[in-house]
């Protein structure tokens, strides 16, 4: 059986595998944290259960959202973005965002290159991206 990462490899279309396979899970399902996360490396996280606060990726980063968590933050900067549950507020992806079907964002969504909103994902606020020659 295949573990929960590489299942959902399968289904992300911008996001690197790679860079999900190795997802230290900074938070289980059945846990609450608030607070500020930085991380100076080019690490990949997974969330899975209700996170409040600043998550800022300084250098790289991916950051994955997992099906039932659900993060509020002011600020939530990486590489790349993969959204599987809820966030409120703030998304910033250097390199790309991906919203899966179960996605639910609330908030303004950057990205400075690619973005991918996968059928059924729900979003409602503020989309920025790259500035398009006309």
């Amino acid at each position: 059986m295949n573990t929960p990462q590489e299942q959902n490899a399968v289904r992300m279309r911008l996001v690197p595998p790679g860079k999900v396979a190795g997802a230290v899970n900074v938070l289980p399902a059945a846990a609450t944290m608030n607070g500020s996360l930085e991380a100076r490396s080019d690490l990949c996280i997974r969330i899975d259960g209700n996170y409040t606060g600043k998550i800022d990726m300084k250098v790289g980063g991916t950051v994955h959202i997992s099906v039932g968590a659900v993060v509020v933050t002011d600020m939530l900067v990486a590489d790349f973005i993969y959204v599987e549950g809820t966030v409120k507020d703030d998304l910033h992806a250097r390199q790309a965002v991906e919203l899966a079907a179960t996605s639910i964002v609330h908030g303004s969504v950057r990205y400075d290159k690619h973005l991918d909103i996968h059928p059924g994902a729900r979003l409602t606020g503020q989309m920025n991206g790259p500035d398009a020659q006309l």
